[in-house]
């Protein structure tokens, strides 16, 4: 065990002691051992302390930190990405977990690299029980380095948090941090912002596990989640990332007007989609904040025009609610039903590591 270590997991909690238990484990059993875990908690008043405490005596390694109130989820993971001093950062979520060789697959990718600024690998998205929903991949050629703009095309097309990457501090330092500003998708922008300016090495290979439950932010606060996008700090910050690496030479005006086109039009396929889900959730006035914006800021009045009919308070919305949450559900079943026959590989080996972690 390193006396120095090199990676500093960072570990933001709430009042999931049991989830975060496994976290810790997650990272405790990686066959890379030069580390250290920094648990954060936000005032939890349960028996968090005690379980972070208990581990703590078994493995040095680890130190925990009580916030005495509840800072918040985004201002927890900027407080403890402030205080991190090791060449390599990890942010990790108290209910995701670790596959034993990420670190390892990481730094052994940031040694041959030495100008990459993270690496990212594949990341399964699994429900509590196991199952995989998805494997998060990049594409046919991965276990290399990019560069702007190839990196930023493959990094904004689809979103992923930052669960399976492994950063410089000196980047993120570099970056300026994470932006409160951009509130639930500040692990996106950050993310994005990195792939303007810097190289990065991607991955397939499944390194980390994201997981879905009822209690998890993708779920629990997806209305709050998309109110956010309606602020548009999140495309700001990401078009502002774009200008700044065109006026330091990184990319050619070409490459910056293709980059921009690409990430409008993930954002304007977000907000209609993530649109037409709050109409489903009878959450109408976010569907007709984000039909305003398709109009008068992305000027697709087609798609504005298709939301607002469908928010209506009359025969046709009501049609139009009805068919939606008709969709959604023959859809999501649809979607399990494909990931457990496609993923049952994944799903088996994220079973056992469930099991290595209980």
């Amino acid at each position: 065990m390193s006396a120095t270590p090199l990676i500093t997991t960072v570990i933001p909690t709430y009042r999931r002691p049991h989830l975060l238990r496994r976290a810790i484990r997650s990272v405790l059993d990686q066959s890379y051992p030069h580390f250290k875990i920094c648990v954060y908690d936000n005032a939890s008043e349960d028996e968090t302390a005690e379980v972070v405490n208990n581990l703590a005596r078994q493995d040095p390694r680890i130190h925990y930190h009580c916030h005495p109130n509840n800072i918040g989820a985004q201002d927890n993971f900027i407080f403890g990405l402030s205080r991190t001093e090791t060449p390599y950062v990890h942010l990790l979520s108290d209910d995701d977990f670790l596959l034993p060789s990420f670190f390892a697959q990481a730094t052994s990718a940031l040694d041959n690299n030495p100008d990459a600024a993270f690496f990212s690998g594949g990341m399964l998205s699994a429900n509590t029980d196991g199952g995989v929903r998805a494997l998060l991949r990049y594409g046919p050629e991965t276990d290399q380095a990019y560069r702007p703009p190839k990196l930023f095309q493959l990094l904004a097309s689809y979103t992923r948090t930052w669960t399976s990457a492994i950063f410089r501090r000196v980047a993120l330092e570099a970056l300026g941090g994470l932006k409160k500003e951009t509130s639930y998708s500040f692990s996106i922008d950050l993310l994005l912002r990195s792939a303007t300016r810097f190289e990065a090495v991607l991955s397939d290979a499944p390194v980390a596990v994201f997981t879905v439950h009822a209690g998890s932010s993708s779920v629990a606060e997806a209305k709050e989640a998309f109110e956010s996008l309606l602020t548009l700090r999140f495309f700001e910050s990401v078009n502002a990332a774009v200008d700044s690496a065109l006026r330091d030479n990184i990319v050619t005006a070409k490459d910056a007007l293709a980059m921009k086109a690409l990430f409008r039009t993930t954002m304007e396929r977000t907000l209609f989609r993530g649109a037409l889900g709050m109409i489903a959730r009878q959450e109408l006035h976010l569907s007709l904040g984000a039909s305003k914006l398709l109009a008068e800021v992305f000027n697709r009045r087609a798609k504005a025009r298709i939301i607002r009919l469908a928010a209506m308070d009359n025969r046709i919305g009501l049609l139009s609610r009805f068919t939606l949450r008709n969709i959604r559900a023959a859809r999501k079943l649809w979607f399990l039903n494909r990931a457990a026959t496609h993923n049952s590989h994944y799903s088996d080996l994220v079973r056992r590591r469930l099991l290595e972690l209980a």
